[in-house]
């Protein structure tokens, strides 16, 4: 299904930054030197006590769990768009330029093709100039300034945009993004500094897939679960961003500062980020540094942090969950809200002790939708 082929293809992507980033042969660090860096002494403390502090969200559930492990296995269903309906549905959207509502606004900006003398953050900045300081809105734009040359942006903007959700860390990342494109390293250093403070890390993954099936639900083609497949696929081809810090961290891990400011950003990545994807670059940042000095204990465990993640993925209880949501709506639109609540792998948990739950008592007539 393509739901599969979006999710498997950017886990992907991450295993590749794992393998391109493990490459030694560089200067060695010496252990006992003095950080600069004004990061707290444990980061990894600060981190745990932050996820701690954090109330965990009330996840609905859709019946109580037993400890069967049965899913139901559908037929497949074809969630690929016609050619025809495609067309329709961008003259739909761009139909939404006229509306007078706020959201409809929001999705015009968001999903509709661009004419021709505008980019997408024309569009984004156009929006937010007459409903400022949206935080999706910011996030997108200043996103945007680190994957187009074509895109003027500055720190005024770049502090504008953290301001409008300054304790959400994955704000900072995108900052730290744009700094690195740029080469600037005092900023790069600042935004991770900024990062590590904040107590909230939501990169609105789910967020977004859900506003492009939303946008949709006016137009000819109603489908819920057509609408949010092309939103996972809208969602898993959307640039990470993650080449130019990467490839700082690289050449910089022999200084000492640079190298404290790619650990804490990886830590942060691993233990905060909500999507699989920017887990596993977090450890690939992390192995980067600690091939440098070569501390070969603290690589063994971050392999087996990162099988862990991947065993999420590769499961054949995944599979088939993640193929049974597309013939229930509650199943699906519980593990879209989970997304940016609980982040990835623990909402893939909970789809698939709900997939288990259903099958157990509905069975077969799941399939039926």
């Amino acid at each position: 299904m393509k739901f599969l082929f979006v999710f498997s293809f950017a886990c992907l992507a991450g295993l590749f930054f794992i393998n391109y980033c493990n490459k030694p042969e560089v200067k060695s660090l010496t252990t006992d030197t003095e950080p600069v860096f004004s990061f707290p002494e444990d980061s990894n403390q600060l981190i745990d006590s932050i996820t701690q502090s954090l109330k965990r969200p009330q996840v609905e559930r859709i019946d109580d769990i037993t400890n069967d492990d049965y899913i139901v296995e559908c037929e497949s269903k074809s969630l690929i768009k016609e050619e025809g309906n495609i067309e329709s549905q961008q003259q739909y959207l761009k139909s939404l330029y006229n509306s007078t509502s706020q959201d409809r606004r929001l999705e015009y900006a968001l999903y509709a093709e661009l004419p021709e003398d505008k980019s997408k953050r024309d569009l984004l900045l156009e929006y937010n100039e007459e409903f400022p300081n949206n935080p999706l809105v910011m996030m997108e734009a200043l996103h945007l300034c680190n994957n187009s040359s074509k895109n003027k942006c500055d720190k005024n903007f770049v502090d504008t945009a953290i301001a409008s959700d300054k304790n959400n860390g994955a704000m900072w990342l995108q900052s730290v993004f744009y700094f690195a494109s740029q080469g600037n390293d005092e900023d790069i250093v600042k935004s991770i500094s900024g990062l590590v403070k904040t107590s909230l890390f939501n990169e609105r993954h789910g967020e977004r897939i859900r506003r492009y099936a939303q946008a949709l639900a006016g137009s000819s083609i109603p489908d819920f679960y057509t609408n949010v497949a092309s939103g996972i696929g809208i969602e898993a081809a959307r640039a990470a961003g993650y080449s130019h810090i990467v490839s700082w961290c690289r050449k910089g891990r022999d200084d000492i500062e640079k190298a404290n400011a790619c650990l804490s950003l990886g830590r942060n990545l691993e233990k905060r980020s909500k999507i699989l994807l920017s887990q596993l670059v977090g450890i690939a940042i992390q192995n980067l540094i600690h091939e440098a000095v070569g501390n070969t204990e603290l690589i063994q465990l971050l392999e087996i942090k990162k099988e862990q993640l991947k065993k999420y993925w590769m499961s054949e209880q995944f599979m088939k969950a993640s193929s049974l949501m597309f013939h229930d709506e509650k199943l699906l639109r519980n593990w879209l809200n989970n997304l940016d609540e609980i982040g990835e792998v623990e909402s893939l948990n909970v789809l698939i002790e709900e997939a288990i739950s259903l099958s157990q008592t509905k069975g077969l007539s799941l399939c039926t939708h």
